[in-house]
């Protein structure tokens, strides 16, 4: 049974209890002026347009700005989505007033794996996304780094093209290629040339599958983000996954953190930075701990 199937039926299997809900709800709770909203389609009550979404999303929202205008509204369970489709509108939602639109949607998924929103992709809009934006920019994304890293990001590329070039006639996951090549880039840029030969090979082979499982439920529809009433039951245990996810990378990454952290006291800055002027992610955030208990 596919995805799609799956995700219909466990939704058809509540729909009756929310519409008696729903009934209930609207009787009892007085009525209240509707905020001003754009046009959209109709929905049914509880799940709302759910039902009439197809595959081809992208063909369908163009279908539906040719009806409703650049701008229109979508009920997805309890959640009121609006679609754009205006470049002068995408100006305005990105640009003009970023700080608005800046939070993300919040599922269960992405709680999870960002232990709790914590991380840059993940955080609210606030004083923490700020602190983690500017030390990204600052040590991730400044010249020298960039400079440093480039060599590394070009042998990948060539390493992937030569493995395209050798397995012609045969069948290539470009995805997974990809993903491969954003790991092995990843773990230089954060821990550095000190994880060579094959420590380097078994840590990636086994964090890409846990990766790839783990932006497999970031994508998944789940029914507790459309229903958060029903999160407390995971009904498609997407929460229990990640969670198990979550842990195997803190199982393959932890002793490499718990190396440096024991090793940072030992050495001095000259011997944490690299021959090429660069210095990992993993010791830039070792230091600033370690700054931050003599401050206390």
């Amino acid at each position: 049974m596919n995805l799609q199937a799956d995700f219909a039926l466990t939704v058809a299997a509540v729909i009756l209890t929310f519409i008696i809900l729903w009934s209930i709800r609207k009787l009892v709770k007085p009525s209240k002026q509707r905020p001003f909203l754009p046009p959209g389609p109709l929905g049914l009550p509880i799940v709302g347009y759910l039902p009439f979404l197809r595959k081809d999303l992208h063909h369908q929202f163009t279908e539906l700005a040719g009806k409703y205008g650049p701008i229109y509204k979508l009920w997805i369970g309890n959640k009121l989505c609006t679609v754009i489709s205006s470049p002068s509108l995408i100006k305005e939602v990105v640009r003009d007033h970023d700080k608005i639109f800046a939070n993300r949607d919040i599922t269960v998924a992405a709680r999870v794996g960002s232990y709790g929103f914590n991380d840059i992709a993940w955080s609210p809009y606030g004083s923490q996304w700020r602190n983690l934006r500017k030390l990204f920019v600052r040590e991730m994304l400044s010249n020298t780094n960039l400079a440093a890293s480039y060599n590394l990001r070009k042998d990948e590329v060539r390493k992937a093209v030569q493995e395209i070039y050798s397995n012609s006639g045969t069948p290539i996951d470009i995805c997974e290629l990809a993903l491969k090549i954003d790991l092995n880039v990843i773990i230089n840029l954060i821990w550095g040339g000190k994880i060579q030969g094959m420590r380097r090979d078994r840590i990636l082979a086994d964090l890409l599958p846990v990766i790839a499982e783990m932006l497999d439920l970031l994508l998944k529809p789940n029914i507790s983000d459309y229903f958060p009433v029903l999160a407390r039951f995971d009904i498609q245990g997407v929460e229990k996954k990640m969670t198990t996810l979550v842990q195997r990378v803190d199982v393959i990454t932890e002793d490499t953190i718990n190396e440096r952290m024991k090793n940072a006291s030992e050495k001095s800055e000259a011997e944490t930075t690299k021959k090429d002027g660069r210095t990992d992610f993993l010791q830039i955030l070792v230091d600033l701990m370690s700054i931050n208990e003599k401050h206390r």
